[in-house]
C-alpha cells in the first residue's frame, strides 16, 4: 500500500522523518520496501491562468495564449486543443528543466513563445498527452507547480501481510504510528446536516444472501453537483496512485484509502424501484460491468441488483447501467462487508482485479462500514453540495458481540526472556487500542473489531513485543525450560532411506499429492478398498487434480512415461511422500495420512556399452532395493505372493513384517503400462514408512574373521510348483542348529526328467562352528532338515 508522509500527518503528529518512520513501521512489524520521493525535479514551473487565446496568424494548428502569473502575464505559442480562457494550467518558463529537455524562449512563425503550457507527459507526472494538463479551480495562481500539487511528498510503500487487512487504510497505518510514538490519533470529520426526508421512504435494502453479504449499509444523497475534486484531495489521491476523475468518484475512492472500506455510487435514478436486493447470481446470467464487457455468472457469485437485475457484481465491480456520469444529481451510496472467500473467487474467476476487492479478499470489519458512510456522506455534502437523506439503511446480520482474551502477564517474559513491569505491558497494549482488565490473573484482554488477527494470547505478546521494541529482547536463551529443535528420530530415518537410494543410484522424484481418478482407473484400482476411496477436493483447480492420492504408483509411472517420451529410457525414480485414506466418504473424521515410500525402474540396468548384452532391470533388482530400504532398520521382510491389481499376477510379491504388511513390489500389470504409455516393462514398489519407523534403526554389530573352516554342501529338491521356495527357505533356517549360517538358493530347473507339474530347486547350506566340523556332522544335519522338509512339504531328493 503507498503511504503519503503528508497525508499520514492530518491523522498523527510524526516526530521522525520519513525514512526514520519507515525503519520503525518495519521493526514492528509493517515492512516498508521502499521510500519514494514524489518530487519531479521541477523548477520554473508554475501554475497560470489563460487569460486570453486568439489564433495564430501564420499557423491554423497553433493558437498565442496570453497567460497570467498573477505578478505579470507571458506570451505562449501553444498548439494543444483544450486551451481556453479561464482554464488553470502548468506553466513551464524558460530555462525550466523537464524530463524532454530544457526549456528555451523561441520564435514560432514569427511570434516568440517565453515558455510553455505542458501536458501530464511532457512533466513527467503521467502518460497523458492529448492536450495540456487542466489544474483544478480552486488552485493559486503563480504557485510552483510542485507546491500547488503537493508534490514535496515522500511516499512509503508499505507490505501489508493477509493477517492485517487494517493497516490497508491510511487510519490503519496511523493508528500504528500514533502507538509507536505515543501520539493521539486524530480521527476525520464525520459531522453534517441531514435532511427532512427519511432515506426509509426513498429506497430499501433486501439481503437475500446473508452468508456473502453480512451487511449492508446505505445512504441517498440527492442534488449532487458533479464537478473537479478540490486540489488537496486530487494530491492525497495521486500519492496513492489513483487518478482523479470526478468530485463523486473521487470521494469514494478517497474514503476507502481513507478507511480501508471500499464504496460504490450508484445513479440512484436508474435504480428501478429505488431497490437494493442482495442475492446469488443465478447460473448463467449476464451483466455488462463497467468496463463494458458482458461477463457470465455462475451461482456461487454474488450479485448486487435492483427490482429488475444486477447492477453490480459485490465486491468487485459495478455495471454499466448505473455508472454514475456528468448528469447524475442523485446518487444510493453503498458501503457492505461481504465474505472474502466469496469475493476471491469471483475475482479470480472472472479476471478482474481492483482496490476495492484486494480489500475485501483479505476480511473487512464488518463494524467500519457506517463510519466510512458518514465520513463519504460529510464529504459529499461539502464538496458536491449534496442533500443527505435521514437515516441509514443498514442491514446487519453480524451479532455486535465483544471479545476478549486471556493473558497471563507472567508467560509475557517467560516467552520474551525479557523483564518488561507490568504497568509497561498495560501501557503498549492501551496504545493499540486493547483495553486491558488487570483486577484478575490472568488479565481480561478486550479486542476492538478490526483486529481480527487477535486471536491467542500469543498473538496478544507478539503486540507487546513489537511495540516494546524486538531490539530490546535479550539475546540470551529464555529462562524457562526450552526443548531442544531439530527434526524428528522418524524424520532422520527417512533420510536415512533417501541417502540409501540416492547411494545406489536412483532419482528421488517429487509429484502432487493430487491426482486424478482417471488415474485409479490407470491403476485398476477405481473398485478396491481403500484406493478407490479417494478424497475429493472441493475446489480443485481442474479434473487432473479432482482428488488426494492414495498412492505413490501414479505419479512414479507419469514420470516414467514423460521420461520416455523424450527418449529417457533408463529411469530409475524413487519418492517419499503423503498418501491419503478416508475411513468414509464424505468424511466424518480427519483422513489418515501415511508417509509412503515408491520405487519405480525401467529399462536397463546399466548403460549400454559395446561389447556388452543389455541388462534390463528384474524382479530381483527391486527385491534387492527393497531390502536395502528394510536394512535401515531393525525390521526382517518377508516376501509372499501377492495379489495387487497394479502388479503382474505372477510376478509380484507382498512385503511382510511380523505378520504386517508394509508394502507391495513387482512387475507392473501389462494392463496399467500400457495406460501409462509405457513402452517397456516396469518394476515397481511401493511401502508403508510409517510403520517402517516404529522399528528402530539398525545397529552396526561386529563379527570376528572365523577361525575355522565353512563346510560348503548342496542339495536339489523336487517340489511341486504351488509350494513357495520362501516358505521352504524360512523351514530350513529353522531346522538347523547354531552352526547353519546361510541358507541359499541357486538354481531353479523344470522340463525332462522333473515331472510336470513340479520344479527342482538347489539349495546351498554354509555351515561354520567354533571348531573343525567333520563330514558327520554336516551330513546328520542335513538329513535333519531334509526330513523336517519332506514331512512338511512331501519333498523329493533329486
Amino acid at each position: 500500500m503507498l503511504v503519503s508522509f503528508k497525508w499520514l500527518q492530518d491523522y498523527v503528529d510524526i516526530p521522525w522523518t520519513a525514512q526514520e518512520l519507515a525503519e520503525r513501521l518495519t521493526m514492528a512489524g509493517l515492512e516498508v520496501e521502499t521510500v519514494d520521493s514524489l518530487d519531479p525535479g521541477l523548477s520554473q514551473v508554475y501554475t497560470a491562468e489563460i487569460a486570453a487565446v486568439e489564433p495564430h496568424l501564420d499557423a491554423d494548428e497553433l493558437n498565442v495564449v496570453t497567460v497570467s502569473l498573477g505578478d505579470r502575464v507571458e506570451t505562449i505559442v501553444c498548439g494543444a486543443p483544450n486551451v481556453r480562457v479561464g482554464m488553470k494550467a502548468p506553466l513551464a518558463l524558460v530555462g525550466a528543466k523537464l524530463p524532454g529537455g530544457v526549456v528555451e524562449r523561441r520564435s514560432i512563425r514569427g511570434t516568440v513563445s517565453g515558455g510553455m503550457l505542458c501536458s501530464e507527459k511532457e512533466l513527467g507526472l503521467g502518460e497523458d498527452a492529448s492536450g495540456i494538463m487542466e489544474l483544478p479551480n480552486d488552485v493559486g495562481v503563480g504557485m510552483p507547480l510542485v507546491d500547488a500539487l503537493g508534490l514535496d511528498d515522500q511516499v512509503l510503500d508499505v507490505a501489508i501481510y493477509a493477517n492485517r487487512p487494517d493497516c490497508m487504510s491510511m487510519l490503519g497505518v496511523a493508528r500504528e504510528v500514533a502507538a509507536l510514538s505515543e501520539q493521539e490519533l486524530r480521527y476525520p470529520q464525520q459531522e453534517f446536516c441531514e435532511s427532512d426526508r427519511k432515506v426509509t421512504e426513498e429506497a430499501s435494502v433486501d439481503v437475500e444472501a446473508p452468508e456473502l453479504c453480512p451487511r449492508y449499509s446505505a445512504r441517498v444523497i440527492r442534488g449532487i453537483e458533479l464537478g473537479a475534486s478540490p486540489v488537496w484531495m486530487q494530491q492525497r489521491l495521486r500519492a496513492a496512485g489513483m487518478r482523479p476523475i470526478n468530485n463523486i468518484v473521487d470521494i469514494t475512492n478517497f474514503v476507502m484509502l481513507e478507511t480501508g472500506q471500499p464504496l460504490h455510487a450508484f445513479d440512484y435514478d436508474t435504480l428501478a424501484e429505488s431497490r437494493i436486493i442482495v442475492r446469488r447470481a443465478r447460473h448463467g446470467e449476464s451483466f455488462t460491468t463497467l468496463d463494458d464487457i458482458e461477463r457470465t455468472l455462475t451461482s456461487d457469485m454474488l450479485m448486487i441488483c435492483d427490482a429488475e437485475g444486477p447492477v453490480c457484481i459485490g465486491g468487485v465491480m459495478g455495471g454499466a447501467n448505473t455508472e454514475v456520469h456528468d448528469a447524475t444529481r442523485n446518487i444510493l451510496l453503498e458501503a457492505a462487508n461481504f465474505s472474502p472467500v466469496s469475493v476471491r473467487r469471483t475475482s479470480r474467476a472472472l479476471g478482474i482485479a481492483s482496490e476495492a476487492a484486494a480489500r475485501f479478499e483479505k476480511g473487512l470489519d464488518p463494524q467500519g462500514t457506517l463510519m466510512a458512510l458518514e465520513r463519504a456522506a460529510q464529504l459529499l455534502a461539502s464538496l458536491a453540495h449534496g442533500e443527505v437523506l435521514q437515516g441509514v439503511l443498514d442491514e446487519n446480520a453480524v451479532a455486535c458481540t465483544e471479545r476478549a482474551i486471556a493473558l497471563n502477564p507472567q508467560h509475557v517474559n517467560d516467552l520474551l526472556g525479557t523483564e518488561i513491569s507490568l504497568d509497561t505491558m498495560t501501557s503498549l497494549l492501551n496504545r493499540l487500542q486493547l483495553t486491558v482488565d488487570t483486577s484478575d490473573t490472568p488479565w481480561s484482554v478486550s479486542i476492538p473489531s478490526f483486529r481480527g488477527d487477535l486471536e491467542l494470547e500469543c498473538d496478544l505478546i507478539e503486540e507487546v513485543a513489537r511495540l516494546y521494541g524486538f531490539d530490546k529482547v535479550p539475546l540470551e536463551v529464555p529462562t524457562q525450560a526450552v526443548t531442544g529443535g531439530g527434526q524428528s528420530a522418524k524424520l532422520t530415518l527417512i533420510d536415512g532411506v533417501r541417502e540409501a537410494l540416492v547411494g545406489a543410484g536412483l532419482y528421488e522424484a517429487m509429484s502432487y499429492t493430487f491426482e486424478s481418478r482417471q488415474q485409479l482407473i490407470k491403476l485398476g484400482l477405481d473398485h478396491v478398498t481403500p484406493w478407490r476411496d479417494a478424497i475429493p477436493l472441493l475446489n480443485p483447480l481442474n479434473e487432473e487434480f479432482a482428488v488426494m492420492r492414495t498412492t505413490l504408483l501414479a505419479g512414479l509411472l507419469s514420470a516414467a512415461a514423460r521420461n520416455a517420451n523424450r527418449q529417457q529410457g533408463r529411469v530409475h525414480l524413487f519418492e517419499v511422500g503423503p498418501v491419503f485414506h478416508a475411513a468414509s466418504l464424505p468424511l466424518e473424521t480427519q483422513p489418515e495420512e501415511k508417509e509412503y515410500l515408491g520405487i519405480v525402474l525401467m529399462g536397463d540396468r546399466l548403460p549400454r556399452y559395446w561389447g556388452e548384452e543389455p541388462q534390463p532391470f528384474d524382479f530381483y533388482d527391486m527385491k534387492g532395493l527393497v531390502e536395502l530400504v528394510t536394512s535401515r532398520f531393525s525390521a526382517v521382510p518377508e516376501f509372499r505372493r501377492g495379489s495387487h491389481p497394479s502388479f503382474h499376477p505372477g510376478r509380484q510379491a507382498d512385503i511382510i513384517v511380523d505378520g504386517l504388511l508394509v508394502g507391495r513390489l513387482g512387475e507392473v500389470h501389462p494392463d496399467t503400462t500400457t495406460a501409462f504409455d509405457l513402452p517397456n516393462r516396469v518394476l515397481a514398489a511401493e511401502l508403508d514408512l510409517r510403520q517402517l519407523t516404529e522399528y528402530p534403526p539398525a545397529v552396526a554389530w561386529y563379527r570376528p574373521l572365523p577361525r575355522n573352516p565353512a563346510v560348503e554342501r548342496d542339495m536339489a529338491l523336487v517340489l511341486d510348483d504351488s509350494i513357495l521356495v520362501q516358505d521352504v527357505l524360512n523351514l530350513l533356517r529353522k531346522s538347523g542348529d547354531e552352526t547353519l549360517r546361510k541358507v541359499l538358493v541357486f538354481d531353479v530347473y523344470q522340463g525332462h526328467p522333473v515331472p510336470d507339474g513340479k520344479r527342482s530347486v538347489a539349495f546351498r547350506f554354509v555351515f561354520q562352528g567354533d571348531r573343525t566340523l567333520k563330514d558327520e556332522e554336516v551330513a546328520r544335519e542335513l538329513k535333519s532338515m531334509y526330513t523336517r522338509v519332506k514331512d512338511e512339504f512331501g519333498a523329493e531328493l533329486r
